[in-house]
């Protein structure tokens, strides 16, 4: 396995996994510049196959016109994409399909002002990522001045939160993760619970028949008031429900997906990621009602995602492979999520 990466070190760097790793121009610093350097990398390393994990996808898309015959890219066209990732255009999609969304309008809006003066209401970025720029605001309160596309005011549900990861075929849902967020790390999970799910699952499946979508997609969900999961927003890349797939069936799905066969699960029912969770556990210590003793069992008792005894550097050695995105960090007062992000996300 070949990385191409912005920064100069990265968690996977370390895997015994990788043959290579190359450090490419960031997409948010010069996208021509990013998409020379992929078709380079490409080219030096004989890749036949190009697999966007991250929220890279929406700038590597655009390769698909560009690869050289025996190519292939494991991804969507851009349009396609963009359908998905951007939380209105995607709300709307769902909606005609007749699946189940929240009410969700534009900021600057007569629909917008009469949701937010009726019912508790969340403000986000219509292409923001790792929980970036989330308000939530009480029914009655003022909406801040907003025209355009910019800004979603959507209703806001109280119930369970799960999240989805997929992958498709042609229209077709080849395996589904169901999981819920065990640890939470500012807005993101760190650890997290696979759970039964069968009306999300039944959700991603028409969505993905409607769409004929293939590679990978994920959804997060949250139960309204009679229990109904809505989905509120579509993330069409690999989120925290990759690691509860066998890598070996997950190798089948990409290559050769009509002989993948069922999904095949891992056996752990809790994974987490050892640092956040650690950094999670630290915070609580010593102060009533943060969940210190459930924090550290957590801890303890489920399985790191990264970490095997044959390939420990990847955990052992995260912070020196993450030290670029910690002191983005601390300079800029950016959540982790928000800098390691930065030179990647399309917004």
């Amino acid at each position: 396995m070949v990385v191409a990466e912005p920064f100069k070190r990265h968690l996977c760097g370390f895997s015994n996994y990788v043959a290579a790793s190359h450090q490419v121009t960031a997409p948010n610093t010069d996208r021509e510049a990013y998409l020379r350097d992929m078709l380079d990398v490409a080219a030096r390393e004989d890749v036949s196959l190009i697999v966007p994990v991250s929220e890279e996808i929406m700038h590597v898309a655009a390769l698909g016109a560009l690869l050289p015959e025996g190519v292939h890219l494991f991804c969507q066209p851009f349009e396609d994409l963009m359908a998905l990732h951007d939380k209105f255009r995607f709300n709307r999609l769902a909606q005609a399909f007749g699946l189940a969304v929240p009410q969700t309008h534009l900021l600057g809006t007569d629909d917008a002002i009469d949701l937010a003066g009726t019912h508790d209401v969340v403000l986000k970025p219509g292409l923001g990522c790792a929980g970036m720029g989330i308000q939530h605001l009480a029914a009655g309160a003022a909406l801040p001045k907003g025209e355009g596309g910019a800004v979603l005011v959507q209703k806001a549900l109280t119930g369970r939160h799960t999240s989805t990861f997929s992958i498709a075929h042609e229209g077709r849902v080849l395996g589904t993760i169901v999981y819920t967020p065990e640890v939470v790390s500012n807005t993101v999970a760190a650890a997290f619970r696979r759970v039964e799910g069968p009306q999300q699952t039944a959700w991603v499946e028409r969505f993905v028949r409607e769409t004929r979508h293939s590679g990978f997609i994920s959804f997060d969900f949250i139960d309204d008031d009679q229990g109904v999961p809505h989905a509120i927003e579509c993330n069409p890349r690999t989120t925290s429900g990759i690691h509860f797939v066998e890598e070996d069936w997950l190798a089948k799905a990409i290559t050769a997906p009509d002989r993948a066969g069922p999904l095949r699960i891992k056996p752990h029912p809790v994974m987490h990621q050892f640092w956040p969770v650690l950094t999670e556990v630290q915070n609580a210590m010593f102060r009533p009602g943060r969940g210190y003793g459930h924090k550290m069992g957590v801890l303890w008792k489920s399985k790191e995602v990264n970490f095997e005894w044959g390939d420990a550097k990847p955990v052992t050695l995260q912070i020196w492979a993450a030290w670029e995105i910690l002191r983005r960090s601390a300079k800029t007062g950016e959540s982790f999520g928000e800098a390691s992000t930065f030179d990647i996300a399309w917004r």
